[in-house]
């Protein structure tokens, strides 16, 4: 595993462009034909809140984007990279002003009607390369990855690291779940960025994969209707009284806070009623980074942004450059 002396916070901010309706927690059921609001308008006004903020050398933000490509997307639009292709204008905008633009397959099967999480070896890979070679084919190559629903496994990680990416951001340390939603084990994960071993994706061994994972930061968060506190990644739209305890103790000496936010959780009435982590305004996500950008000053700590992309050479060494 990595080491990382004292320094400045590396902050990572990651968007997942997904539908808008990615959790069932919003109400109802998903329509059988997702929309893309949070694309159209959930990023110009995230571009809106980002563009007031620069690091502590005066540097703009660079985000990474999480575009989804994947084989539902071609079972509803004919194919893998339909929202590379279909938004094309809105990618390539970023990569010209500095953001990166990232794999982020949901490897699913279709059974019964139902789209449920793929767990077939061969399969993996399958959809795996089958996916990242559509992003290529439309034009975008990917340094970095995230699985959709942090889904992980060594027949994953092996196959993203001979596909050539560097960085793998999936990771949910501690989190741990199986049902009829959802199946992910992160339960043994380390915090910070490590290279998976060949034999257990979840940890660092003897024998390790070329391949950075570098997991979303998980906070101490609590919502009205929690009993206690819970782990919960790093969401800048998240209600700012349920992260701000988690938030200041992960900033006191964490060395990378890594972020993950989808673009629809900034536009109100996406979902059908009032969540207690969601807030669906863009002015969380102002408080949220002004609480950050504070608290570093407070501590003083330089910040920079960095995307996730760059952490394969921040990491590879004992300390951050």
């Amino acid at each position: 595993m990595a080491e990382v002396s004292a320094g400045p916070l590396l902050i990572a901010l990651t968007f997942d462009a997904e539908a808008d309706v990615f959790d069932r927690s919003f109400g109802g059921e998903a329509p059988a034909r997702p929309g893309w609001r949070g694309i159209e308008e959930g990023i110009p006004i995230i571009d809106d809140v980002l563009r007031a903020y620069s690091d502590s050398s005066g540097s703009r933000v660079r985000a990474t984007w999480f575009v989804r490509c994947d084989r539902q997307l071609a079972a509803l639009f004919g194919n893998e990279n339909h929202l590379l292709e279909e938004y094309r204008g809105c990618w390539r905008q970023r990569i010209d002003r500095g953001d990166e633009i990232g794999f982020h397959p949901h490897l699913y099967r279709l059974e019964d009607g139902q789209w449920r999480q793929e767990t077939d070896a061969t399969a993996l890979r399958e959809q795996t390369a089958s996916a990242l070679e559509a992003m290529r084919g439309a034009g975008f190559e990917a340094q970095s990855s995230r699985i959709g629903e942090a889904f992980g496994s060594n027949e994953v990680m092996a196959a993203l690291d001979e596909l050539g990416i560097r960085c793998d951001s999936t990771a949910m340390p501690g989190r741990v779940r199986r049902d009829a939603q959802r199946q992910l084990d992160w339960g043994s994960t380390t915090p910070q960025p490590y290279h998976p071993s060949v034999a257990d994706y979840r940890e660092p061994g003897d024998s390790e994969l070329r391949l950075l994972e570098v997991p979303m930061s998980m906070i101490e968060t609590r919502t009205d209707y929690d009993r206690q506190p819970l782990m919960r990644y790093a969401d800048l739209s998240f209600h700012h009284h349920a992260m701000r305890d988690g938030l200041c103790a992960f900033l006191r000496d964490a060395p990378l806070l890594v972020t993950v936010t989808h673009p629809s959780t900034v536009l109100p009435g996406i979902a059908r009623e009032r969540l207690g982590l969601l807030s669906f305004d863009a002015g969380e996500v102002r408080r949220n980074l002004d609480f950050v950008l504070a608290e570093c000053e407070r501590l003083g700590r330089a910040h920079r942004f960095i995307t996730i992309g760059e952490c394969a050479g921040l990491f590879a060494t004992n300390h951050v450059a």
